[in-house]
């Protein structure tokens, strides 16, 4: 049997993690809508659809053609609807390479790219290791946003960590060391908290998703 439109977008949907709710919301439509389709969308919906999630394959979607994401061709200007998702991919890995040695030897303009599933994404990074399993995995790429660490640090969340010594991906705790350090916890037990001095951080990046494969690179 082939896979209908409608099997397409569910898979769409789970790959997104978006709920039948949130996608009806945002759609303006019932909840029931996704479990009530019959094989297809009417193009007005099919339209709303690709307004709201510009980098979704119309062509995978309607007619299985393509990836489930649209490509961006090498040498082509980015189309005016998916300029806002565009975002660099780092040449450096969570816990190896050094984020202040990458924003000295490599332009932004020279980073690969990928259209990431939201907007307000400042940079994309791959993560090395199993210290964050199983909230991440090795290989994984999150999409992350740099936060005004001297107003506010979120203590108790996973941040990416851009230091003098390489570049860390932990949970944030305040340290018994005093407040000119922060203590760094692994979600794998096997890893050890340890601490860093904040005079040998660059910077403090939120991680807004996480992102399995890189199949939009141009």
């Amino acid at each position: 049997m082939s896979e209908t439109v409608k099997d397409r977008l569910i898979r769409f949907l789970q790959a997104e993690k978006i709920s039948n709710s949130e996608f009806a919301r945002k759609m303006g439509l019932s909840t029931a809508y996704v479990g009530a389709m019959r094989k297809s969308m009417p193009e007005d919906k099919v339209t709303r659809l690709i307004e709201l999630y510009p980098y979704l394959n119309r062509d995978w979607l309607l007619y299985g053609e393509g990836d489930m994401y649209r490509h961006l061709e090498e040498g082509k200007d980015v189309p005016e609807d998916l300029a806002a998702y565009v975002v660099p991919l780092l040449p450096v890995e969570a816990y190896a390479g050094n984020l202040q040695m990458w924003s000295e030897g490599v332009a932004l303009k020279d980073c690969e790219k990928i259209v990431a599933p939201m907007k307000g994404v400042d940079f994309a990074i791959k993560v090395s290791g199993d210290s964050m399993e199983p909230f991440v995995f090795n290989g994984n790429v999150m999409l992350i946003k740099k936060i005004n660490d001297r107003a506010f640090i979120p203590w108790g969340n996973p941040l990416v960590i851009d230091t003098e010594n390489g570049v860390l991906f932990k949970v944030v705790e305040p340290s018994p060391d005093g407040k000119d350090f922060i203590e760094v916890h692994s979600y794998n037990p096997k890893y050890k908290p340890f601490a860093i001095h904040r005079n040998s951080i660059f910077g403090l990046y939120r991680v807004l998703t996480t992102i399995n494969s890189l199949s939009t690179l141009f």
